[in-house]
C-alpha cells in the first residue's frame, strides 16, 4: 500500500469522513472541549483576579457572592450540557460513526484480490486498520478539539502571565518541549515497537481465537495439538517480550528527559522566580504573586494537554495511514461497468499457455497450462495435493489473473467482461467451505430468502445435495440456525451434512457453468458417487469442471487432465488414460487396491 500523506492530511481525512457521515459529532466535540477548557481558564485566572481585586478595593461582599453565584449557574449549564453530549449524544453517534466506517472497511475487503490476503506486510496493515479505526476516530475527534482549543486557552492564559511578567512566559515553553518534543520522540519509539509485534500478536491472536471456537473442539481435545498450539502462543508472548526489551532502554530515557522538562522546569522554575520577586526584589505583589501561580498551574497543564494532543495528532497519523492506505488501495481486479456482458450460452471455456505464481513466490504454481472445455463437456482435474488444481479453478472463475496467458470464455480474454457478471456464470462449491452463523435457508441462497419461491428454490437444492431430511428434521427447519456461535437453540451438524448444505448452495444458484473442487471429501464413497450424480444430473447442458480426490468420480468425466507440478502431464478420457498406463492408470490402480482391502476388511 503506498504513503498517502503527511500528519496533518491524515488527520483532516479522519475529520471529513466524520463530516459526511455526522457533521453535529464534531460540533458537540468542539463545544465542550471549549466549555472545559473556558471553566479552566475562569476558575484559574478570572476569577481569582477578580476576587484579589474586590477585595482590595473594598467592594461588599454581596457583589463578590452574586458574581460567583452567576459563574456557577452559568457553568452548572455547561456541565449539564456536556455530560449529556457524554452520556447520550457521543454514544449513539459513535455506534453510526463505526458502522458506516466499517461497512467502508468490509466493502473494500470483499473487493481486493485474494492475493492481497496471501501478501503478509498488506494484511498487517489490514487487521491494524480494521483493528485501529474505532479508538483512532474517536481520538481524532478529541485530540483536533482538544488541541484548538487548547491553543487558545493558552494563548489567554499566557497573556495574563505576560501583562504581569515578560520573563515568566520562558518558563512555560518548557513542557510544550518535554511533551512535545520528547513526546514525540517516544511515541515514535512506540509505535516501531507495535509495528515490530504485529506479527507476535498474530499468533496470540490465532490462538485464542481457535481454542475457544468448536469447529476445533474435537481435535484440541482427543490430540496432542494443544502443546503445540500452547507453544505457538509461548513464541508469539516471547516475540512481543524480547520486542520489548529490545526497545527499553531507550524508551525509558527519553521517558526521563520527558518527565524533566514537563513538570519539574515549570513548577519549580516558576515558583522560584515568583517568590524571589514578592520576597527579595519586592517587585511582585502578593495578589500578583497568588495569579500568577495558579495561571502557572493552568498553563502548565494546558500546554502539557496540549503537547499530548500533538502526540496523540502524530500517532493517530500513523495509524490512519494504514486505513488511508487500505481505502485507497487500487484494486488491481476491477468490475469495470463499461466491461461487456457474457455472451450466453457458453460454447467454450479455454486456458491458453496460462502460468501463475502467487505474490512473493519464488516459482510458479501452473505452468503454460492449455486446456479447453467445448459445450457440455464435463472435465475432471486430477492429481496429487499440491499440483495445482484448486488455483487452476480459481483462475478460471477469475479470483486470481494469469501471470502469463490467458484466460477465454466464447473466444473472448475473461478480463474484458464485467467481473461480477462473469463470475456470476458459475455455481461452484469448494472442500474448504465455510458454513455461517446463519439459517440454513441463508446459508444455501447466501442471502435472505424474501419469497414462497426461495424455500421451494433451498428445499430442491437440499434434496439433490441428499440434505433435506435432515433439515426437515430441525425444530425450524429452513429457518433453523447454524451452529450456536449466537443462539443457543441452533443446530450443530456433521462435517458431512454441512457439506452437504454447502454444494446445495451449486444447486440453488442459476448458473452457466460448474465448478466443483473436492466438494464431497467429508462424504463416504456412496454419497460421494450419489451427490456427484446429482451434480451432473443438475448440470445438464452445461460445462462442468470438478475435483475429486477419488479418482472413481473421474470415471464421469467426458475427459480427464492429469496435474503434476503445476503443468498437465495426460489428458484424455478414462479409458484412454487407462490403455495409456501412466501416472493416472497407476494412481487409479493404486486406489482401486486400497478401497478393494477397506472393503474386504469391513466385511471380515
Amino acid at each position: 500500500m503506498k504513503k498517502q500523506g503527511g500528519v496533518f492530511p491524515n488527520n483532516l481525512f479522519i475529520l471529513k469522513l466524520v463530516f459526511r457521515i455526522c457533521p453535529g459529532r464534531i460540533a458537540a466535540e468542539f463545544l465542550i472541549k471549549a466549555i472545559g477548557y473556558a471553566a479552566w481558564v475562569f476558575y484559574s485566572i478570572v476569577l481569582v483576579k477578580y476576587v484579589l481585586h474586590a477585595m482590595e478595593t473594598g467592594q461588599d461582599f454581596g457583589q463578590i457572592a452574586c458574581f460567583i453565584l452567576a459563574s456557577a449557574l452559568i457553568f452548572g449549564a455547561c456541565n449539564w450540557f456536556e455530560q449529556w453530549v457524554q452520556t447520550s449524544y457521543k454514544p449513539k453517534t459513535d455506534a453510526l460513526l463505526f458502522e458506516k466506517l466499517n461497512v467502508q472497511l468490509y466493502d473494500k475487503a470483499a473487493q481486493v484480490e485474494l492475493a492481497c490476503y496471501e501478501d503478509a506486510d498488506f494484511y498487517n496493515r489490514y487487521t491494524m486498520a480494521v483493528k485501529e479505526t474505532e479508538t483512532r476516530v474517536s481520538s481524532v475527534l478529541e485530540t483536533t478539539a482538544d488541541t484548538i482549543c487548547a491553543v487558545l486557552a493558552g494563548i489567554g492564559v499566557m497573556a495574563n502571565m505576560y501583562m504581569i511578567d515578560h520573563w515568566v512566559v520562558l518558563f512555560v515553553l518548557s513542557p510544550f518541549a518535554g511533551k512535545f518534543l520528547f513526546g514525540r520522540w517516544h511515541n515514535r519509539l512506540l509505535y516501531a515497537r507495535d509495528q515490530e509485534s504485529v506479527s507476535h500478536r498474530r499468533k496470540l491472536d490465532y490462538v485464542n481465537r481457535v481454542v475457544y471456537l468448536q469447529d476445533y473442539a474435537k481435535e484440541i481435545r482427543m490430540s496432542g495439538i494443544f502443546r503445540v498450539l500452547k507453544k505457538t502462543y509461548e513464541e508469539g508472548y516471547s516475540g512481543i517480550g524480547a520486542v520489548v526489551r529490545r526497545f527499553a532502554p531507550q524508551v525509558a530515557r527519553v521517558h526521563f528527559w520527558q518527565n524533566i522538562f514537563t513538570f519539574l522546569v515549570i513548577f519549580q522554575g516558576v515558583l522560584l522566580y515568583s517568590l524571589y520577586r514578592t520576597l527579595v526584589s519586592r517587585t511582585l505583589e502578593v495578589s500578583e504573586f497568588a495569579v500568577l501561580t495558579s495561571a502557572m498551574v493552568s498553563a502548565s497543564w494546558i500546554l502539557i494537554g496540549l503537547s499530548e494532543s500533538l502526540i496523540q495528532v502524530f500517532q493517530n497519523s500513523l495509524y490512519i495511514e494504514n486505513l488511508r492506505g487500505f481505502l485507497a488501495y487500487e484494486i488491481r481486479m476491477k468490475d469495470d461497468p463499461q466491461g461487456a456482458a457474457p455472451e450466453k450460452p457458453v460454447h467454450s471455456l479455454e486456458l491458453k499457455h496460462v502460468s501463475f505464481t502467487y505474490p512473493g513466490a519464488s516459482s510458479p504454481v501452473l505452468r503454460d497450462i492449455s486446456l479447453r472445455i467445448e459445450g457440455t463437456e464435463k472435465i475432471a482435474l486430477v492429481g496429487h495435493n499440491g499440483a495445482g488444481k484448486t488455483t487452476l479453478v480459481k483462475l478460471l472463475m477469475r479470483l486470481y489473473d494469469p501471470s502469463q496467458g490467458e484466460v477465454l470464455l466464447n473466444g473472448k480474454d475473461i478480463q474484458e467482461y464485467r467481473l461480477g457478471s462473469y463470475r456470476a456464470l458459475f455455481g461452484s462449491a469448494f472442500q474448504d467451505f465455510r458454513i455461517f452463523a446463519m439459517t440454513v435457508a441463508e446459508n444455501v441462497l447466501m442471502r435472505r430468502p424474501v419469497t414462497a419461491a426461495d424455500y421451494h428454490r433451498v428445499r430442491d437444492a437440499l434434496i439433490k445435495s441428499g440434505v433435506y431430511e435432515k433439515v426437515a428434521s430441525l425444530p425450524k427447519g429452513m429457518d433453523t440456525v447454524l451452529t450456536r456461535e449466537f443462539d443457543e437453540d441452533g443446530a450443530v451438524l456433521s462435517g458431512g451434512e454441512y457439506q452437504k448444505i454447502a454444494v446445495a448452495r451449486a444447486f440453488a444458484k442459476e448458473f452457466d457453468i460448474a465448478v466443483f473442487d473436492e466438494p464431497s471429501s467429508a462424504l463416504d464413497p456412496v454419497a460421494e458417487y450419489l451427490i456427484y450424480q446429482s451434480m451432473l444430473a443438475a448440470c445438464r447442458g452445461k460445462p462442468v469442471f470438478f475435483i475429486s480426490h477419488r479418482l472413481s468420480m473421474a470415471t464421469l468425466a467426458d475427459r480427464i487432465y492429469m496435474l503434476e507440478n503445476g503443468a498437465v502431464i495426460e489428458t484424455g478420457t478414462h479409458d484412454q488414460l487407462m490403455a495409456l498406463n501412466g501416472k493416472y492408470a497407476d494412481m487409479f490402480r493404486k486406489q482401486a487396491e486400497k478401497y478393494a482391502e477397506e472393503q474386504s476388511e469391513v466385511g471380515a
